[in-house]
């Protein structure tokens, strides 16, 4: 690889339904003539998506690598699929919780690799705070052991299918009701606080195997004084989440685009520059990604970054694909008899999603509304 190809294998570029002609020429270009490495699916009809991945895995020297969020399961990008109820109200579910949320793994594993789609952007890992809207159903609790072991049983489905699973949004987004799409969240807790609460799930999520960690956009000033935002402290990635908690996985920021990082005073190429010097392994949905991959290209050329970190980076990237078969001879990345595939998971989903629901109608813990915009399966006390 050049070094800009080599740059280019850490970037995540989006795929969204209805691009116009300049958005395809352009994505098609920072795939066949960067090198672009990840893409992630957004939310549409999934035969448009397939055919439109399966196009760009033709010009891609090597295999991408595809992600989406599927929190509660393909139906939140796919509306052909069933949807899972939210990780809140499995939350809800009094006996065999665990053992419903390692099934659901499984599941929707099989879905996304139905779909050569490997990296799964969940579970949520949030401690959720009482009453904040934004994570009223992504979230699984206001407990931490209770959040660490259902997301572990989710976890642990998903990667026994052979999809990365990939916890979010590190170090924890429980401790502030601002939404870091719009900006910046400040965590006022000490590094105790952390420790015991919102670091909780990580760790344990650490100890079994996670491969991918997600950043989150905010500033924790008893991690990092300085008080810049989490995805460009390399406090928190080097010196917490690496050497203290011990993590050796892959480390992909939250969208660059959130103005949770990008803002005013720190544009589109700023940011994508300080979350990599920082530590990220892979940049997620870049504003300008082909300037970008030429500023960190150029720092490397001048000697001013180390070569060597670089291959670090593509190396992990690189052995995800690895691991995956990417390499093997024989490997094929396209997607294939989608109907029949569909048909299948609708009916596997049906009757676990079934199984849930019977759980949730017993529970006596408190139904939580949705908010906005929600398709899930959803039951109030009444069964509604």
């Amino acid at each position: 690889m050049t070094l800009r190809e080599k740059v280019a294998q850490l970037f995540v570029i989006s795929i969204s339904r209805n691009p116009s002609a300049k958005t395809r020429a352009s994505q098609d270009s920072l795939i066949r003539d960067y090198g672009v490495g990840n893409i992630i699916i957004m939310r549409g009809p999934i035969h448009e998506f397939m055919e439109r991945a399966n196009y760009l895995q033709k010009l891609a020297r090597y295999p991408l690598l595809v992600a989406t969020d599927a929190e509660w399961g393909a139906a939140m990008r796919f509306y052909e699929y069933l949807p899972y109820p939210r990780q809140a109200q499995l939350a809800r579910i009094e006996k065999g919780a665990e053992k419903l949320l390692y099934k659901m793994g499984r599941n929707v594993g099989k879905e996304l690799l139905d779909l050569n789609i490997y990296v799964n952007y969940a579970p949520v890992a949030d401690v959720a705070p009482a009453n904040l809207e934004t994570f009223s159903q992504r979230a699984f609790s206001h407990d931490p052991k209770q959040i660490s072991a259902l997301a572990n049983a989710y976890m642990r489905g998903m990667q026994d299918e052979g999809i990365y699973a990939c916890a979010k949004h590190y170090p924890g987004h429980g401790g502030s009701s601002v939404d870091a799409h719009y900006e910046m969240p400040v965590l006022t807790q000490t590094r105790a606080y952390m420790d015991s609460v919102d670091l909780y799930p990580y760790t344990t999520m650490f100890a079994n195997g996670l491969e991918m960690v997600m950043i989150g956009h905010y500033s924790v000033p008893s991690i990092d004084p300085s008080g810049n935002p989490t995805s460009i402290s390399g406090i928190l990635m080097n010196d917490v989440l690496r050497r203290d908690q011990g993590f050796k996985g892959v480390v992909i920021t939250d969208a660059i685009a959130m103005k949770g990082l990008t803002n005013s005073k720190r544009g589109p190429i700023e940011a994508v520059l300080g979350v990599y010097k920082a530590g990220a392994d892979m940049i997620l949905m870049p504003e300008k990604p082909a300037k970008c991959i030429e500023a960190i290209t150029e720092k490397l050329e001048k000697g001013e970054w180390s070569v060597a970190e670089l291959d670090k980076k593509v190396y992990n990237v690189l052995m995800l694909k690895a691991r995956a078969g990417f390499f093997e001879k024989g490997f094929n990345p396209e997607v294939k008899n989608l109907d029949r595939k569909i048909a299948a998971a609708r009916k596997r989903d049906y009757r676990l999603i079934k199984r849930m629901q019977r759980k949730m109608l017993k529970s006596s813990k408190p139904y939580i509304a949705p908010t906005g915009d929600d398709r899930t399966l959803i039951l109030d006390r009444a069964g509604k």
